[in-house]
């Protein structure tokens, strides 16, 4: 029997099952609103016909990836597109990037599954994934450059899994990222993992792209990925895919148990430059008119009709395309006038809600020399230029100067007390701990102040090392008084903050001198007029482990229990005293708190 009659069931039977695959939808959210940006695609085969990978390698085994990859796109796109009310929201598709060997794709291929979808080319997202390698790039880059020339987003899906990241952002130019799972579990406890996804949204940002973070299990997972710049989310804790569309929603609420609601700084709003984006489909002309009427705009945002940002045309490309040959001529030719698509570039883009801080690195990170272009979700909110941000960056430096203790040039008590704030604003593993020195004022008073600045000096230079390591605060409330926040759990915590006086008291004894030393103290006066003993310096530590759950808690009662526990720390032997708060709200909380305090 011949092998061909073989190989034409076996393909027969596998297109039959790839026509049986339904597909199951998984939203992707806004970290900030939570609003749905869209929605992945997951094929899934009938039961007993394996994995959709198991029959992709199969497809490849027979040549014929391309044409059920086909089948899958169009079955995707024609399921979605009967929801109703999905207008805007995008629809994320996967494809093998084995569907990119061979001959090249045509153009005439990629417009009849675009156009004949159901959606508009702006709807739909292809993602190319690292997992497996593309082996001709030159398919894959001229597929991909007749998919952005119909308005079809790209996004590059598990990155960080494979070799090749780096190299597929200059390849791609994607507008989104998804960061791998291998990432984003564990989050909020891995230091190198949140420097490592904090550099990537940092990049992300300057060079003009959207973050997914997937793979989000818990809602610790979640904040943490959003506070290191993640614009997008999508997994298990938010929804688990499904193929009942009934299911699907444009809200996922339920993801946080408290929302803190975003909105523009004040001052961002203020040095907004009034500039009305042009759409891409408009003749250059009316970039030319734009930048004539406005001498001082350096770039123009462009968006496609939905209003997010492809990208911006630059004054310079435009008066270099004036001043060539042909190029007043052209604009003059209704008929043959190029569209603004020729000259757009892709630009750095902050976050319209983001802190001033976040704005102003993402301008520094992108070494613009035109400004910078804000949007929420992608889509176009307004423009800062150059001199707007060097306003806000001279203004922040201002500000965190007259912030912080002039002697330590640690954080002071309002951003103390703004951390705390946010701090109960979101959910993870957290302890916050007030730090006192124990016999400082006999030390003063025997050594002098500026002896006693020293040892201020040295405790400041200690928490200043730890200072931003993972999720790490510290701040000099003032005096003897200081200030740390570890977003670690009870134990590791605990272990951090005894170490810390630990090191303090030991460095702390080079300040007395040789006799005091062997003497383990020093004889002055107390607050009584009395001669009494006073052993060397040390710090000691109110700890306060937060719960979970903390939308019932307020900076109040936080502040309550660290002063509470100062007195118990001092009278420890090992200067640590440990409190906690109540895992939920009751109406006589505080008043119970009061009287613990008390």
């Amino acid at each position: 029997m011949s092998a061909v009659p073989d190989r034409m069931d076996a393909a027969a039977r596998l297109e039959a099952q790839f026509a049986a695959t339904d597909h199951a939808y998984q939203p992707i959210i806004n970290t900030s609103t939570l609003r749905v940006h869209g929605f992945e695609a997951l094929a899934r085969p009938a039961q007993g016909a394996g994995g959709i990978c198991t029959l992709l390698d199969a497809a490849a085994d027979l040549g014929i990836v391309r044409p059920m990859e086909k089948m899958l796109l169009r079955r995707a796109i024609g399921k979605f597109a009967r929801v109703p009310d999905m207008g805007g929201v995008r629809l994320f598709c996967n494809v093998d990037n084995r569907s990119y060997d061979g001959h090249p794709i045509t153009e005439e291929t990629m417009r009849e599954i675009v156009f004949n979808s159901g959606l508009n080319p702006d709807s739909l997202c292809l993602e190319i994934s690292e997992r497996l390698p593309v082996l001709s790039s030159a398919n894959l880059q001229r597929a991909i450059g007749m998919l952005t020339g119909l308005n079809v987003r790209i996004a590059l899906d598990d990155f960080g899994v494979g070799m090749s990241g780096l190299h597929m952002l200059m390849t791609v130019e994607p507008h989104y990222v998804k960061i791998d799972r291998s990432f984003i579990a564990d989050l909020p406890s891995n230091a190198r993992k949140q420097a490592i996804v904090a550099k990537l949204c940092g990049l992300a940002h300057a060079l003009g792209f959207l973050t997914v973070a997937e793979g989000v299990e818990t809602e610790a997972e979640f904040r943490s990925a959003r506070d290191l710049g993640c614009d997008l989310a999508q997994g298990y804790h938010i929804a688990r895919p499904t193929t009942d569309l009934r299911d699907l929603s444009l809200v996922y609420a339920g993801t946080l148990r408290t929302v803190a609601v975003t909105a523009m700084a004040p001052r961002v709003a203020e040095l907004l430059t009034p500039v009305t984006p042009l759409t891409i489909d408009e003749p250059l002309l009316a970039a030319a008119n734009v930048f004539k009427a406005a001498p001082d705009l350096r770039i123009l945002p462009v968006t496609d009709r939905a209003g997010t940002v492809l990208g911006a045309v630059l004054e310079e490309d435009v008066r270099r395309y004036l001043l060539s040959d042909f190029g007043p001529a052209l604009l003059a030719n209704k008929g043959a006038a190029p569209r603004l698509d020729k000259l757009v570039r892709r630009v750095p883009i902050g976050e319209a809600h983001g802190s001033v801080e976040a704005i102003v690195n993402s301008y520094v990170a992108a070494e613009s020399a035109g400004g910078l272009i804000l949007a929420t979700e992608g889509r176009y909110v307004g423009y800062l230029s150059n001199h707007a941000v060097l306003r806000l960056a001279s203004e922040r430096e201002v500000s965190a100067a007259r912030e912080q203790n002039p002697l330590t040039q640690l954080a002071g008590n309002r951003s103390i007390a703004r951390h705390i704030e946010e701090s109960l604003s979101r959910g993870g593993a957290q302890t916050l701990a007030f730090l006192d020195f124990d016999n400082f004022k006999a030390f003063n008073d025997t050594y002098g102040f500026a002896a006693g600045d020293r040892a201020l000096l040295m405790f400041g230079d200690l928490l200043r090392k730890l200072d931003g390591a993972d999720g790490t605060f510290v701040g000099h409330i003032g005096g003897d008084d200081f200030f740390i926040s570890l977003e670690r759990n009870e134990a590791e915590a605990t272990v951090a903050i005894a170490e810390l006086c630990a090191k303090f008291a030991s460095d702390a004894e080079s300040l007395y001198s040789p006799a005091d030393r062997g003497r383990g103290g020093i004889v002055s006066t107390d607050r009584f007029g009395l001669d009494r003993f006073f052993p060397l310096l040390r710090v000691s530590a109110s700890l306060l482990h937060l719960p979970e759950a903390r939308a019932h808690l307020t900076a109040e009662m936080v502040n309550m229990q660290l002063s509470a526990g100062k007195q118990a720390a001092k009278a420890a032997v090992d200067g640590l005293s440990i409190r906690r708060l109540p895992e939920t709200g009751r109406p006589d909380t505080m008043q119970a708190l009061r009287r613990a305090a008390a």
